[in-house]
């Protein structure tokens, strides 16, 4: 075999042979030490129609709740105390990115992670006793004043954070705008305007 003795390609043949079985089975454990994920959930869609988003939940661990009169969004809640909350709203106080993200976390409320981009922004943190995790859509109008608010917070007992540490993941990638909503172009007037 072009000199090469026979038993150098044998060893050669062996040692790959232990590196796939050593590689597999070091991919096999991996597997087996994550977590449960989120895809161990079923999971189903809330479309906003008057705001055009929408957002996947855990069914199997969150119930969808009678949407908002006036069309603005939802709230999901679970047994073990967990709470989804997701609304849409025009931006009528014209506040800025920091003063809309000071209101996601609620009362009492200790942030312990943010980050902010153009379009969105996250925080998360404890709130007597519970985790929170809040996410924010931001639409901008042409001047880049915000005009449109998207925005979900998911709170749960800190004890249930095994399961739902894996959901707000989730939550956060499927949370997104569906295109127009029925409200667009149809923002209210502004106060002491002739209707």
């Amino acid at each position: 075999m072009n000199g090469i003795p026979a038993t150098y390609g044998y060893r050669i043949e062996r040692r790959m042979s232990i590196l796939r079985r050593s590689f597999a089975a070091a991919l096999s454990i991996s597997f087996l030490c994550v977590p449960a994920v989120a895809a161990d959930h079923r999971w189903n869609v809330y479309a906003n129609a008057r705001f055009g988003y929408e957002i996947c939940y855990p069914a199997d661990l969150l119930t969808a709740q009678p949407e908002a009169d006036n069309g603005d969004g939802c709230k999901f809640t679970g047994t073990s105390g967990a709470e989804l909350v997701v609304w849409g709203g025009y931006n009528v106080l014209e506040q800025d990115a920091d003063a809309i993200v000071a209101d996601l976390p609620g009362e009492n409320a200790v942030v312990g992670y943010r980050r902010d981009a153009k379009d969105w922004a996250v925080v998360s943190g404890e709130q007597n006793g519970a985790i929170f995790y809040a996410k924010a859509l931001l639409e901008r109008n042409a001047a880049g004043g915000i005009d449109t608010v998207r925005a979900f917070r998911l709170t749960y007992p800190a004890g249930e954070a095994k399961t739902y540490d894996a959901v707000v993941d989730r939550l956060a990638k499927c949370f997104r705008l569906t295109g127009r909503g029925i409200d667009d172009g149809l923002q209210p007037l502004p106060s002491g305007s002739p209707r």
